[in-house]
């Protein structure tokens, strides 16, 4: 971890240092060796939220702050001045979907001091993460079961008889807990509402609260889209790839990778041989191999795949965007305008850049182009001819857009796959 994400983290802590707070889900690491997928999940009060809100906003190598507020928690995403990055999750309440499933106050009366951190026992914390993956229907993870399982026998043994005590389980050996188990949950389930943070009344406010959080977050356009365009040949699944891996990781951003289009409607060859059948023909079959000279015909493609994005833009902003997901798009719209004989289909580029206005834009297009004689040893399926020309159009049609778009269209020549990623990262975190 850098010396700027460190010393902010340090910095944080020693504010807190009077402050009632627990660090949760904590394993009693050197925070000045946070991983960078890792992020800080601090239990606090409305008053201590406000001076770490003040302090995040105050402090200079942080360039940018994002804030979201939820049912019983806030989240920040803070991006530093040299693009490290790091989520804080401010909890209030430990509330899932309505339900209260562990007491704040049981929280901190077990807090312990770990070299100057305030975090709780270590029988509070594997209870927190039990309960939370039983409810999220999953085991205990892997590095909280290698933490546990390298304690001594006896205090293991003391934590796991501490949680069946409180919860009526048996669990003798630690390996059980890695597995979902039904009826753990059920047993879970009885016993949470029998608290008063769960009685009718509050049960009742709680799911208000979430049912807030839901709409609000549907209201909101939390993610992205990003489109990467290109011949076949000059990279685009290599710096995708890339691109998902550094925001999955380093970002911790939930990303989804969709092809050429929304996809809310199937491949129209799918009507005649059937979904999986048509794609494995489509896969199988070299681009731009279609013999369609049709206009009628390929009107009537286009039209079906322009319905596609029509409609598929309002789904994908609904199951993606509304949740905070980065969609990346291996291709777009564009190859219409451009390429449109890739999708078998022969038409003037007039029509379809038109009608481009009338679906939502992304927030980031990025056409990929690369030395046509480099793109042929990769690939060997379009002459050197072709690739000039196709490039050359996606050139022109990205500025021509630029101008009206300035900073979504961006034109990168991928000679140097590290360079290209951090052209990709730099413009994404002006959006991010």
């Amino acid at each position: 971890m850098t010396s700027i994400k460190n010393n902010f983290i340090q910095s944080l802590f020693k504010i807190l240092q009077a402050e009632q707070y627990a660090l949760l889900k904590w394993l009693r690491e050197d925070l000045s060796q946070l991983a960078d997928t890792s992020d800080l999940d601090i239990l606090v009060s409305a008053a201590v939220a406000q001076k770490i809100d003040l302090f995040v906003r105050t402090t200079e190598s942080i360039a940018k702050v994002d804030k979201q507020e939820l049912a019983g928690v806030t989240h920040y995403f803070l991006y530093f001045t040299n693009k490290d990055f790091l989520q804080i999750d401010l909890l209030f309440q430990f509330v899932r979907k309505g339900l209260v499933y562990l007491s704040t106050k049981d929280v901190f009366d077990n807090l312990v001091i770990i070299n100057g951190i305030k975090t709780y026992t270590k029988e509070m914390l594997f209870e927190h993460v039990l309960l939370f993956n039983s409810l999220n229907k999953s085991g205990l993870p892997e590095k909280y079961y290698q933490y546990f399982k390298n304690l001594p026998a006896t205090e293991l043994n003391s934590i796991l008889q501490s949680f069946n005590n409180k919860y009526g389980t048996k669990h003798k050996h630690l390996i059980a807990t890695t597995l979902f188990n039904p009826m753990l949950r059920a047993t879970i389930l009885r016993y949470l509402n029998t608290l008063s943070e769960n009685s009718s009344f509050n049960k009742i406010i709680n799911y208000l609260a979430y049912g807030w959080s839901i709409w609000q977050q549907l209201k909101e356009k939390n993610g992205q889209i990003i489109t990467f365009s290109g011949v076949d040949g000059a990279g685009k699944s290599t710096i995708i790839k890339d691109t998902l891996c550094l925001l999955r990781g380093k970002y911790r951003k939930k990303v989804v990778v969709l092809r050429h289009r929304p996809s809310l409607l199937p491949i129209i060859s799918a009507w005649k041989y059937g979904q999986q059948k048509a794609e494995q023909k489509s896969v199988e079959r070299l681009p731009r191999q279609g013999k369609n000279n049709n206009k009628i015909s390929s009107f009537l493609r286009f039209s079906y795949y322009y319905l596609d994005y029509l409609l598929g833009q309002f789904y994908i902003r609904v199951k993606y965007l509304s949740r905070g997901y980065t969609v990346l798009y291996d291709r777009y719209y564009f190859d219409f305008i451009i390429d449109g004989k890739r999708s078998n289909i022969n038409l003037s580029p007039t029509l379809p850049k038109f009608l481009y206005t009338f679906i939502a834009k992304p927030d980031l297009n990025f056409f990929l182009y690369a030395d046509a004689h480099t793109i042929v040893k990769r690939k060997q399926e379009l002459s050197i001819g072709v690739i000039n020309q196709l490039t050359t159009k996606y050139q022109l049609l990205f500025q021509d857009l630029a101008t009206r778009h300035q900073g979504l269209y961006i034109n990168i020549e991928n000679t140097d796959r590290q360079n290209t990623l951090q052209t990709v990262l730099t413009h994404y975190l002006k959006i991010a």
